[in-house]
C-alpha cells in the first residue's frame, strides 16, 4: 500500500482550502506527501448547504426520524421560507452509495498514474460529518482505512447511531480489514465558554442545550466500546482544551492529518 494518503474532506466547501493548506505545510516542513479531496456541493453563497448536509450526512433510523425544529429566535427553517421547512433526515446510506459509487471512481480516474485501490483512504468529517464518518464506519469499514470523526453529533436522533454501531460489533469482518478511528471534540462543546456580546438569557439556554447533547461523554464511552471490541487496528481520542464545536473542526481536521501522516501526535 502506498504510503501517500488521500484525505476525503466532507463539507469540502468550508473545509477544503484549509485540508489543502495543511497537506502543503507539512509537505513543505516535513516531505511528506498527502491527497486532499473535497466532497462539497454547487454552492457559491455560503460555505454549508444545511438542507442537502443534514439530509446526506444523517443516519436511517428503525424507530423514525426526527423533523426539523427552528432554533431560538429563528421564524423558520432554511427549507422553503414559509414557515414549513422541507429539510429531510435520514440520507446517509444514500451519500455512502455515491461516495462509493461515484466520488471515489472519480478520484481514480484524475489519478491514473498513482492507483487510489492502492493508496490509505482517510475520511474526515465534521459534526454532522463526523456523525456520517461514524455511520460509514459501521456500515462499510473496508471503504476507508482510517476514519476521522471531528465532534461527531452522536446525540442525534437520541443517539440512532447505536443501531449502526449493534450491527457492527456483531459483524464478522473481512480479514483484511482494520479500520482506525480518531474522535475528537472541544471542552467547551460540553463547558459553553461566555463569549463577548452573548446575552445571559440567550448563553444559560445554550449552555443547558450543549449540556444534553454530551458532545465529550458520548465520544469518550463509543471510543471505549471500540477499543474493547477487538474489531479496530486503533481507536483514538483528543479533546481539545478550551475548543468549541465550531473551532474544534479545525483542530480535528489538523491534528488528523497530522495523525495520519505519524508527525507530531499527543493523545490518549
Amino acid at each position: 500500500m502506498s504510503d501517500v494518503p488521500v484525505f476525503f474532506v466532507l463539507d469540502g466547501n468550508a473545509y477544503f482550502a484549509t485540508a489543502t493548506e495543511i497537506v502543503r505545510r507539512l509537505q513543505f516542513v516535513v516531505r511528506k506527501k498527502a491527497i486532499a479531496v473535497g466532497v462539497g456541493y454547487p454552492i457559491s453563497e455560503a460555505v454549508f448547504a444545511m438542507d442537502r448536509r443534514v439530509f446526506d450526512m444523517t443516519p436511517p433510523s428503525k424507530k423514525g426520524l426526527p423533523t426539523w425544529q427552528p432554533r431560538q429566535g429563528h421564524d423558520h427553517g432554511p427549507g422553503n421560507g414559509n414557515g414549513q421547512s422541507e429539510v429531510r433526515y435520514g440520507g446517509a446510506a444514500s451519500f455512502q452509495r455515491a461516495l462509493v459509487d461515484d466520488v471515489l471512481p472519480a478520484v481514480s480516474d484524475m489519478m491514473p498514474a498513482i492507483p487510489l485501490a492502492s493508496m490509505r483512504k482517510v475520511l474526515f468529517g465534521h459534526s454532522f460529518g463526523g456523525l456520517f464518518t461514524l455511520f460509514s464506519l459501521f456500515t462499510q469499514p473496508g471503504v476507508f482505512d482510517t476514519y476521522i470523526a471531528a465532534s461527531p453529533s452522536i446525540w442525534f436522533n437520541d443517539g440512532s447511531i447505536k443501531e449502526q454501531e449493534e450491527e457492527f460489533m456483531a459483524s464478522q469482518l473481512e480479514k483484511n480489514v482494520h479500520p482506525n478511528l480518531y474522535i475528537t471534540t472541544g471542552t467547551a462543546e460540553e463547558d459553553l465558554l461566555q463569549k463577548h456580546g452573548d446575552a445571559d438569557d440567550w448563553f444559560a439556554r445554550r449552555r443547558e442545550d450543549v449540556k444534553a447533547k454530551r458532545m465529550n461523554k458520548n465520544a469518550a464511552e463509543l471510543a471505549d466500546r471500540l477499543r474493547k471490541s477487538g474489531k479496530m487496528e486503533e481507536v483514538s481520542l483528543q479533546i481539545f482544551d478550551l475548543e468549541d464545536h465550531g473551532s474544534s473542526a479545525i483542530c480535528g481536521l489538523q491534528r488528523g492529518i497530522n495523525k495520519a501522516l505519524d508527525e507530531w501526535w499527543v493523545g490518549r
